[in-house]
Parts: structure tokens; sequence; C-alpha cells
């Protein structure tokens, strides 16, 4: 029985394949070429035998030093480095060349100890997952998203593309164009709900990084609001929420006095009149029927954000769009500088986004540099820390508010009621694209009515060549 379990844990592992790769270099009329093909798939560290590891990376650092592959410089390197020796001496590599007959299934042999490398991994992991969990020092959702990070990690190094043959990309791309013609709308992607900012977006699209930016209090929140809320209730779409700044409960009322119309204060203090109370009921009716989800954990990481959307992708079907509310909230395991840190997250959406298969939208904070400026409309550089979010993003639209700047306070809430004092309750917004990576740049105006925390249209757009998607 201990021979058994014994031979039981013994890790996968297929020593004849990875002989058979090293073989088939030494057999190849062409051992550089012979290697490449085996790298598409292997690094050093996925040979189980460490002297075949050893070897694998000699033939590497012969072929990035333009030097033949052979047993005779092969025996030189490892003899310089005292490592001959350790994977057998000159006799063992005289053994590996005449391990296979042909090198012509290179490629089959290095997918096999891929494979098993792969396995051991998995297993690595997992092993860590259960040392971890026996010790009780973190918690079990801390521990669950690390350990689905970790097997992601693994999954991902599995297989590398290859290159496409344009032809088939030509043909992909000419049925997409084709499609695109028989629709007759201006939107190809998810529609934000604005005809004046879809003009220039053509709606938000799959895999695509969206970075809305702002100041405090211009009106961000009620803005990706809006967006979720035309996402869920008008295109049908499974809408996911990570709300790091506000309640779950604050961000629903937001939702209510937005597609209710309600002002937003009423409901904070409950005086709402006979109107507003049927609003209400309405709102919540056309809300509850709606798939969107919402996350309030205070500062999340990376790693339990993917781990939630895929959760809740298989349990709700495709989502249609992820919203994180912001950025800079968001916790990284990476502390060499917060400027890194952010540059890790926004690396990580846009990863999120293609996973996905939809459009992640991110807001941003902006700097304080943006109020030393005559003209306070922000640019690129003025999304704080930024890093590479401007690289990574494939949209980055900004907000600006004149009156923003002519108020005493920055702040959007107020405990005053608008029914009982005379302030502009409503005013134009710029939403400005600064950044297009498929389209062009270019400036919506919508009206931002702050009562009810919601942005409507300004401009006319016919409305036969506009649908929502």
């Amino acid at each position: 029985m201990n021979n058994e379990e014994t031979q039981m844990r013994i890790p996968p592992q297929n020593i004849d394949a990875e002989q058979s790769v090293l073989g088939a270099i030494f057999l190849s009329m062409t051992a550089q070429d012979a290697l490449a093909e085996a790298a598409q798939y292997l690094e050093p560290e996925d040979f189980y035998r460490q002297a075949h590891g050893i070897i694998f990376r000699a033939m590497q650092e012969l072929d990035d030093g333009q030097r033949p592959i052979d047993i005779i410089t092969l025996q030189d390197k490892l003899n310089t480095e005292g490592t001959l020796e350790n994977v057998g001496g000159v006799a063992y590599l005289a053994e590996l060349a005449a391990a296979v007959p042909t090198a012509a299934n290179i490629a089959y042999y290095a997918q096999i100890v891929k494979e098993k490398a792969t396995l051991r991994k998995a297993i690595e992991v997992m092993t860590e997952g259960i040392t971890e969990a026996f010790t009780e020092e973190n918690p079990s959702d801390d521990l669950l998203a690390n350990l689905t990070a970790k097997l992601d990690g693994v999954a991902e190094t599995q297989g590398n593309a290859d290159f496409l043959n344009i032809k088939d990309v030509l043909n992909e791309a000419f049925a997409e164009i084709e499609a695109n013609s028989q629709n007759n709308e201006i939107v190809t992607g998810l529609s934000s709900g604005y005809p004046e900012l879809d003009k220039l977006t053509t709606g938000f699209h799959a895999g695509e990084l969206i970075i809305i930016a702002a100041r405090p209090a211009v009106g961000k929140t009620a803005f990706v609001l809006n967006i979720a809320q035309n996402a869920a209730v008008k295109s049908g779409e499974v809408v996911a929420m990570f709300e790091l700044e506000m309640s779950a409960s604050g961000l629903v009322q937001r939702l209510l006095a937005s597609e209710g119309s309600i002002n937003s204060n009423h409901m904070r203090t409950g005086n709402l009149d006979t109107d507003e109370w049927q609003n209400l009921m309405v709102a919540m009716q056309s809300l509850s029927q709606t798939k969107m989800f919402i996350d309030d954990t205070p500062g999340i990481k990376m790693s339990e954000i993917r781990a939630k959307v895929r959760r809740l992708e298989k349990e709700q079907g495709h989502v249609g769009l992820v919203i994180i509310d912001y950025l800079q909230l968001i916790e990284s395991n990476n502390h060499e500088n917060r400027q890194q840190e952010v540059s890790d997250i926004s690396r990580n959406l846009k990863k999120l986004a293609k996973e996905l298969d939809a459009p992640v939208i991110a807001l941003s904070q902006l700097s304080r540099g943006v109020e030393q400026r005559q003209d306070k409309r922000p640019v690129l550089s003025d999304i704080r820390e930024s890093g590479s979010i401007e690289q990574d993003a494939d949209i980055v639209a900004f907000l600006y508010r004149d009156d923003y700047y002519e108020r005493d306070n920055e702040s959007d809430d107020t405990n005053n009621d608008p029914r009982d004092a005379e302030e502009t309750d409503a005013g134009p917004v710029e939403v400005i694209i600064e950044k297009n990576r498929s389209g062009s740049r270019g400036t919506a105006n919508l009206l931002f009515i702050k009562s009810y925390n919601k942005f409507s249209s300004l401009s006319y757009v016919d409305e036969e060549n506009y649908g929502p998607h």
C-alpha cells in the first residue's frame, strides 16, 4: 500500500518526451528552427528532469549568441558553466542525440512535455491552497480569489497563439463589415444611450477598456450609472458593477432617481410627493427586471474582480458590460510604488476585457493640476497616477462642466431642497473623447440634471439611424 501511495504521488511527467524534444533539436538539419518550434511551447522550467532544463536553457543561450547547436558546442558551454557532469556528461548528450529517429514530430513531443508541466503547476497551486486553508490565516474569500487567479495564470501559460493567416483574418473582417452595412445603424457595439456620444464611438465594443475621468463631484458616477442603466434596461445586457466608494444602497437610490426622474434630495429625506411615490414604484419595477449586479466590497483586488465576474458569467450567461468605480481604489499586490500599482491594475483591466469579450468601463480621478491652468478642460496627462492607463485604454473620455469651477465648493450633493431655493439644477456637460483607438476624437454635449442624477442628450439625432444594441 505504501509503495502504491508513493507511486500515485509521483508528479505527472514523461521523460521519454523530454528526451525526444532535446534529441530532435540535435537531429534536425536546422537546429535553430527545431529549437524555435519547441520554444513556442516550452520554457526550461517545464522539464521535469532538472538536467533536461539545464540543457534546454544552454541550447537557447547558444542560439541567442548565434552559435551552432550540436554536441560539441553544447559540451563546451556546459563545461564552461560547470554543469556538464551534472547533466550526465558527454555520454548522456550522445544518448539524447540518438533518442529519436526523426525531428519531424518535435512539436508533438513539446506539447506532451507542456501538458505534464501544466499538471504539475496546477498540483503545486492547489497544494499551496490546501496548506493555506489549514492555517486559517486568511479569509476564505481571499483564499479562493487568490487560488483562482493562480490557476488562471497556469492556464494562460498552457499554449501560445500562433500566427494567423491574413486570408482568414480578411474573411473575418469582411464578414463583420458586411454585417455592419446591413443594420443601417451608427451603433455597432453597446450603445451608451446618448446618440451624440455613440456617433463618436459607434458604441462600446467587446474587449475595449474605456476610461472615464473627471474631478471629484463632476458627475462621473452618475454618468456611468446612466450608461449601465441604458445597457441593462434598454439592451437587456448582464451588467456587473463594482462600487468601491459608495454602498450598494446609495448606488441604487441614484439609479432610482434617474430611472424615475425623482429628486434625489427628496429620496434622502423621504419627502416625496404623490407623483414621485408613483414614479418610484414604476422605477423599482423596471430595474428589478434587469440583470444588473452590484458589488460594493471596499478595497477589492483584481483577482477578486476577475473571479466574481467569471462566477457571474457562469450563473447568468455572457456579461455584456463591467463597470468599476473607481480604478484608483482597487488594491494591488504590487507595492513597489503607487504608479506601478495603478499601471498593473490598468493592464489587468484591459486583459479582463479581452478575456470576457466585453467592454470594461473604469472611472478614474484627475489630479489637481488641471485646476492650475486657465483652460481647465482635462488632457491625458491629468489622469491621476496615470502610468500606463492612457496606453492600455481604447477610449479615454473626460467630463467637463463650466459650472463646476464657478461654485464655491466642490460637492454636487447639497442639503438644500431645489423647491425652496433658486439655483441652477441642470447644466451642460462636455464628454471629451481625448483618445479613441478605433474612431475619432471629439466632444459630445449632454445635459446633466443634478437633482435626478440624470444625463440627457442635447442634440437631435435621426432616430431611424440610431438604435440600442
